[in-house]
């Protein structure tokens, strides 16, 4: 202390000294020696300062209070987190700044109402169970509701600041946080876990030192791996040795260059398969760019694969057959071709064709016709070498490439040993079926130096094979195509001619042989041809065969006919039956029978007047389709006639189960009658034979009165030829006489 402090203080301790001596009794201070009294100011100054210093910590006490004070109030009033009292009901007592933003309201609409009224859910069981605990701390997450409405998610924290039952206003000290974006962010990583957890896609997420930190459900489904199997290890546990490590190598390449790599790779499953998988791997950074984790995303792709295999199969393979179509049989043979030049050798095309496969296809229904084909394919196969190609162009058309051929009689032999696999019947929907081919050969490079130039001069030399009679082969030379020319002429024509009206009809009388009278007439079918004049059915019937016209035609001739019959009934003339032909592709449609009655219907010809003829050939492709139809046309009261009887394969087995009224012996087996003693046996044999069945008999051809003569002796029935009438328009039929 200053001289000056330390005067003042004595001469307060000297003042106190004598209001002490006053206060004494008088005996009592006269006993006091000058001494004593110096030390009692001495005690009395040691005790003042001592106040003195007490007083001063006092006050800086109080300024730190006071100071603390304010800091709080300012903490508690700036604070970024929502502060307010509540009292043991749940009632605000108190509340900040920040909490009545974050509410939207002024402390006067807070305070002393319950805390329950901002909440989202009051009546929530929740926030009773907070206001209720026995703890020190407690917190949950609540909604918190806002002045227009609007709410947002906050952290609500409880600090008790009593004892329960203790007496104060406050009881707790509450503190709001808005953590709304935290709770967004949370549910939007919930959801991405979630989904990456449930989505389809396999999920792997590797970290930078390779080890497995995450897979996800469709990861365990493909693999077969569980979580806990492959958490930490390194993903080479998946690989399925099928890849070289220089492939590896390139993918983290890629990686490290670029961050991303996708493609095919080869994986294994717990089981030991390998399998294919379509993978992506993404790299993740961290603050500083450096990869911090690895995320593979992949899918087995063993159905795709098969598919996309399967794809390929019917890109370049039939179907039906499963040989090679069109698209690969040309890819093999340019590249023939291609060997052939460089090497100078030689090879052959074999291109074949069932003959009356539409047939099978009409009658039996098109999965019969692909049963056949596949039946086909197998024999061809089993005939050809290893380097040898069979394709099946479309239809029933294959074809065959022979490479490396050094002599043309190679493909001869190969085609030889077709038709004789062909010759054994094929089993049909429970039935037994005879089916041929016709083959056409071209070789390289003497038919064609071009695919385009062999397969059109085989296909030439296949059509030369159905000329001859089918069930064989022919090769390729150059006659073949003016032939073929000449015929796309003739079909251009035929065409022509069936839209123009060019067809028409002529009739033969057939004459019962004991009356001597017409007893029927047969329709023929004859083409005006602009250019060649009258056109008779053997130079172009086959024509309509092949291409299909023949059943136009010959519903065309059927309207015909039976409309000619009704005029020859107005003029009064009577010509017994009307016998009409039907081609083995017009007897074979389905809907024969039904288009059959409707034509009736339309003429108004009667079906006891109508007769119908059909050939050998046209009754052996399926014996059950033909009882059927020719009991349906009996029935009708349809006549039914065989032509050209002996010039096919039918047995007498075969024509004893058929339904038929007529047989019509060929013209062959007529022209040499009586000087050829084979012709005059057969003819005296099928005569015999028709009486035997009780079956009315027609001989054809007859233009002699020898062959008259021994055709009523031998009992036949009724004739027809020159030797009566040659084939006649409609009003010939007027003047016609005839006598026996």
């Amino acid at each position: 202390m200053t001289k000056t402090t330390d005067t003042r203080t004595r001469d307060k301790l000297r003042e106190q000294a004598e209001q002490l001596a006053a206060s004494q009794p008088k005996e009592r201070l006269q006993t006091y020696s000058d001494k004593e009294t110096q030390s009692i100011i001495h005690d009395l100054q040691v005790h003042q300062i001592e106040l003195e210093m007490q007083n001063e910590e006092l006050r800086n006490a109080q300024v730190t209070i006071s100071e603390s004070r304010d800091r709080y109030s300012m903490l508690y009033e700036s604070a970024p987190v929502g502060y307010l009292s509540l009292n043991e009901k749940g009632i605000v007592t108190e509340c900040n700044t920040k909490f009545c933003e974050m509410i939207g309201l002024g402390r006067e609409k807070i305070i002393k109402y319950p805390i329950g009224r901002f909440i989202l859910d009051s009546e929530s069981p929740i926030l009773k169970h907070l206001l209720n605990s026995k703890a020190n701390v407690v917190e949950h997450e609540l909604g918190f509701v806002c002045e227009g409405g609007k709410s947002f998610h906050g952290l609500f924290q409880l600090h008790r600041t009593k004892e329960p039952h203790q007496q104060s206003n406050t009881a707790w000290l509450a503190a709001v946080s808005d953590i709304t974006k935290i709770y967004d962010l949370a549910m939007e990583l919930q959801i991405k876990s979630k989904a990456i957890d449930t989505t389809l896609e396999s999920v792997m997420i590797v970290d930078n030192n390779t080890k497995i930190c995450f897979v996800n459900k469709a990861f365990e489904k493909t693999t077969g791996y569980t979580r806990n199997q492959v958490l930490g290890k390194n993903p080479r546990i998946l690989r399925s040795g099928k890849h070289t490590s220089s492939f590896y190598q390139d993918m983290w390449e890629a990686i490290a260059e670029t961050g991303i790599w996708c493609g095919e790779i080869w994986n294994r499953k717990a089981t030991g398969e390998a399998y294919p998988e379509w993978l992506n791997i993404s790299t993740i950074y961290d603050d500083r760019q450096k990869p911090a984790y690895y995320v593979g995303v992949f899918s087995d792709i063993t159905k795709e694969q098969e598919l996309r295999l399967r794809l390929h199969e019917l890109a370049y393979h039939d179907s039906v057959t499963n040989l090679p179509n069109r698209h690969l049989f040309m890819d093999r043979l340019e590249q023939e071709i291609l060997h052939a030049q460089r090497n100078h050798t030689y090879f052959s095309l074999l291109f074949m064709d069932l003959d009356r496969f539409k047939s099978i296809n009409d009658t039996l229904g098109h999965s019969t016709g692909d049963q056949l084909l596949k039946e086909v394919a197998n024999r061809l196969s089993g005939l050809l070498r290893e380097n040898d190609t069979i394709a099946r162009m479309g239809g029933d058309e294959f074809i065959i490439l022979l490479p490396t051929v050094d002599t043309a009689s190679h493909a001869d032999n190969v085609a030889k040993k077709i038709l004789q696999c062909m010759s054994d019947p094929f089993d049909l929907a429970g039935r037994q079926y005879h089916i041929r081919m016709s083959i056409g050969i071209s070789r390289y490079p003497d038919d064609g130096i071009d695919s385009e130039t062999l397969i059109k001069n085989a296909d030439i030399a296949m059509y030369k094979a159905k000329e001859k009679g089918r069930d064989t082969y022919h090769s390729y030379n150059k006659e073949l195509n003016e032939n073929i020319f000449k015929k796309v002429d003739l079909e251009r024509d035929l065409r022509e001619g069936l839209n123009n009206n060019a067809l028409t009809l002529v009739y033969q009388p057939q004459i019962d042989l004991d009356s001597g009278k017409v007893s029927g007439v047969e329709a023929l079918m004859r083409w005006n041809h602009p250019v060649k004049g009258l056109v008779m059915p053997s130079d172009f019937i086959w024509l309509a065969e092949e291409t299909g016209l023949i059943v136009t035609m010959g519903y065309w001739a059927l309207r015909e006919a039976l409309n000619q019959y009704q005029t020859w009934l107005r003029e009064g003339i009577d010509v017994g039956i009307l016998s009409v032909n039907l081609s083995p592709h017009q007897f074979l449609q389905s809907n024969l029978v039904d288009n059959m009655i409707k034509i009736l219907h339309e003429t108004g010809m009667p079906s006891d007047k109508l007769g119908v003829e059909i050939t050998e050939s046209a009754a052996m492709p399926n014996i059950q389709h033909t009882i059927e139809t020719l009991e349906a046309f009996q029935k009708m009261g349809i006549t039914v006639f065989i032509d050209d009887f002996g010039s096919g394969f039918s047995s007498l087995s075969l024509i004893r189960r058929l339904p038929i009224d007529v047989l019509k012996i060929d013209r062959q087996f007529i022209n040499e009658i009586p000087g050829n003693p084979d012709d005059v046996a057969i003819a005296q044999a099928i005569i015999a034979m028709a009486q035997t069945l009780n079956l009315e008999i027609v001989a054809e051809g007859v233009e002699t009165l020898d062959q008259l003569r021994f055709l009523q002796q031998h009992g036949c029935n009724a004739a027809q030829g020159y030797l009566f009438s040659k084939p006649v328009e409609p009003s010939g039929l007027n003047t016609l006489n005839l006598s026996l």
